[in-house]
């Protein structure tokens, strides 16, 4: 009964089913930018024009609505609170729509020396607070969300966490970042990683409640006969498929998920991903040949990714980079 009582929550603010008739519309997609070296601060300030000059690309574009896949720094830069705000201002020049998922960078790697040694949870908190005030979007022109901490009372504080519908599609953002999801047990023998007060705790937490809320996604979109599901985040969690080294302990419990749901809904899926700062589209899970998965450029690589949908063809996207291609980035593996 408790579990037919969450799931009715969850559904509640849209239990109308989707169009049925096919629909074509465009979004975008980035992540991973600016990234400032501290060993040259005097160029802070042109790649932050870099990435300015990116979102007037994107305005040209007009997509309805666009996605920034977390990693608003560099992971060498000190976590201070200018740099985890300063994206507040490029974002703003967005004139449609922005839906933010939070990376690694924030918050997950600041217990680092190279990152000035912070509070994980005090990081986290703050970007919350800034980032994810009430149900709207960001963006100039913004767009109602489902936040499941409105409406997941199981898991009252992941207001990052958002769901919407548009065009016959479910969208949903979960809170899954590099670093091996924060799960900072490094499992090679002699490993000398000494993982931060209450981050396996907070990992925990955190896995459970982005578990849920991709299932509820699921459900939504079965529930509503949606053409297709979108699922964006920020970690490649396929690096360590992709290139034969590094861990996914951290990711395990989502691929699984992914690769179930994947199939029962027997619909297409895409998978948003950023991290590995190259241009990747690929079908990462053999056993759910429905997940497509792309991941966006980044770093150097300042473009974004424009994604058109069609939900009447067989693989409703397509995918093109825009942007300026002047530090495109080979496969890092």
């Amino acid at each position: 009964m408790r579990r037919l009582l969450l799931l009715l929550v969850l559904l509640a603010p849209q239990l109308a089913p989707l169009p049925a008739q096919a629909e074509r519309f465009n979004f975008v997609a980035f992540g991973d930018m600016p990234y400032c070296i501290p060993s040259a601060p005097d160029r802070c300030d042109a790649e932050i024009g870099r990435v300015a000059r990116l979102m007037g690309i994107i305005n040209t574009a007009v997509p309805d609505f666009s996605l920034f896949l977390g990693d608003t720094k560099g992971g060498s830069e000190i976590c201070t609170d200018e740099r985890l705000l300063r994206a507040i201002s490029w974002m703003g020049l967005l004139q449609a729509p922005l839906v933010y998922t939070v990376g690694d960078n924030e918050w997950t790697d600041c217990w680092q020396n190279r990152a000035g040694r912070y509070d994980q949870m005090e990081r986290l908190a703050l970007v919350r607070d800034r980032f994810f005030p009430d149900d709207q979007s960001l963006g100039r022109r913004t767009m109602t969300l489902t936040r499941q901490a409105d409406v997941d009372p199981a898991h009252p504080i992941y207001v990052e966490n958002a769901r919407w519908e548009h065009g016959g599609v479910v969208f949903v953002t979960a809170h899954i970042p590099g670093s091996n999801n924060n799960l900072q047990d490094d499992p090679r023998p002699g490993s000398r990683i000494i993982p931060p007060p209450g981050a396996r705790a907070e990992y925990a937490a955190r896995n459970a409640a982005n578990l849920a809320w991709i299932g509820a996604a699921f459900d939504r979109a079965e529930a509503a006969n949606a053409r297709a599901l979108v699922l964006g985040i920020q970690a490649d969690m396929f690096y360590p498929q992709r290139c034969g080294r590094g861990t996914r302990t951290g990711f395990e419990d989502t691929i699984t998920l992914l690769r179930e749901r994947t199939n029962r809904f027997d619909r297409p899926v895409l998978l948003l991903n950023g991290d590995s700062h190259f241009f990747l589209e690929d079908h990462p899970i053999p056993e759910a040949p429905k997940l497509h998965r792309m991941m966006v450029p980044g770093e150097q690589d300042v473009r974004a990714v424009r994604v058109s949908v069609d939900t009447e063809a067989a693989d409703p996207f397509s995918f093109l980079p825009i942007g300026v291609p002047d530090h495109v980035a080979p496969p890092s593996c």
